[in-house]
């Protein structure tokens, strides 16, 4: 029975290998990239099925000792991207000290799935949180009638509700100077460029939700929306935010190349992942929801908040605007 199971072990670590490696190549083929998401549970499965090699069957021979050795090289692979978003790692944000002079700005984000019902719940997130600014996405015509309420609340709007998982609303405490209404790669995407008014200083905030690599998308100019905006970024100098459900994990190289040549900072760094996708089915989450920022920025802190009906939970991220 033993001698029936083994060939699977061979086969779990071509796959694992496969799964380790393939997300390094820069390709904008879908069936490609999506192996760049589950680094963790990757990690998970690699070490549960060599530990179950050893147990079962032990290094017996060269074949048994090669295929523990690209268990390990798969396994450090993936370890080696989370890695640096692990508790004690170098930050990449300063922390805000008690007291520090500047101005707070919160960043409530949600992807609130377009056909989650659940509006109740959705509102208690947002009027619990009680962020400075609010960017939702996947809001259509339904959204922004049952969120209608907070545009009291919130004086300073910018709402684009549309169909097909499109839509944008922005709700901001802070006056919005000017807004522009954008379509960066996609003709069918839309992105929100604002800039609000905090406390005298302008800052620019990003609003995007890309979509993820899927054979119904077209992928040849999936990533051209974060390089136009980072090539923005570097050629001004106010202080700047790009948010959003990038539908892409930190640790791919098209956001790190992005974050690089924008020069912008990743709060998530020595300080946890933040799964933000997998509300519903916690076995395949990963972090898909960022805010970026400036140096301008020091960070307060990150929560993820209770689940209400989508398949991501709201992130709010507390920053402080520094002198």
């Amino acid at each position: 029975m033993l001698a029936i199971l083994k060939p699977a072990f061979y086969l779990v670590g071509a796959l694992g290998l496969f799964a380790a490696f393939v997300p390094k190549f820069r390709t904008e083929i879908w069936w490609l990239r999506v192996w760049v998401y589950a680094r963790q549970q990757t990690a998970i499965l690699l070490a549960a099925f060599a530990g179950l090699f050893l147990f079962l069957y032990g290094v017996d021979s060269w074949l048994s000792a090669g295929l523990m050795l690209a268990y390990a090289i798969a396994l450090f692979t993936c370890a080696a991207d989370l890695w640096p978003y692990t508790r004690g790692r170098p930050l990449e944000m300063d922390t805000a000290l008690p007291g520090e002079e500047g101005t707070g700005l919160s960043v409530l984000l949600l992807n609130v799935l377009q056909e989650n019902t659940d509006e109740d719940a959705v509102r208690e997130r947002i009027r619990n949180a009680a962020a400075d600014v609010v960017f939702l996405s996947e809001t259509n015509a339904r959204w922004r009638s049952a969120l209608s309420r907070f545009e009291g609340q919130y004086p300073h709007t910018s709402l684009l509700p549309k169909e097909e998982h499109n839509g944008l609303l922005v709700y901001s405490r802070f006056p919005i100077v000017r807004v522009q209404e954008r379509y960066l790669c996609q003709s069918y995407v839309p992105s929100l460029t604002i800039d609000i008014d905090v406390d005298g200083r302008e800052v620019r905030l990003y609003c995007i939700h890309p979509r993820p690599p899927r054979p119904r998308d077209a992928t040849e100019h999936l990533d051209d929306e974060l390089m136009i905006v980072a090539e923005e970024l570097r050629a001004q100098e106010r202080p700047a935010l790009v948010m959003g459900d990038f539908n892409e994990v930190g640790w791919s190289w098209m956001v790190r190349q992005f974050k690089d040549h924008a020069s912008l900072c990743d709060p998530k760094r020595g300080r946890g992942l933040y799964n933000s996708f997998g509300a519903t089915n916690p076995l395949l989450a990963w972090p898909l929801d960022h805010v970026f920022a400036t140096d301008d920025f020091a960070i307060k802190s990150i929560r993820r908040l209770r689940a209400c009906g989508s398949d991501h939970y709201p992130m709010i991220y507390s920053l402080l605007l520094r002198p």
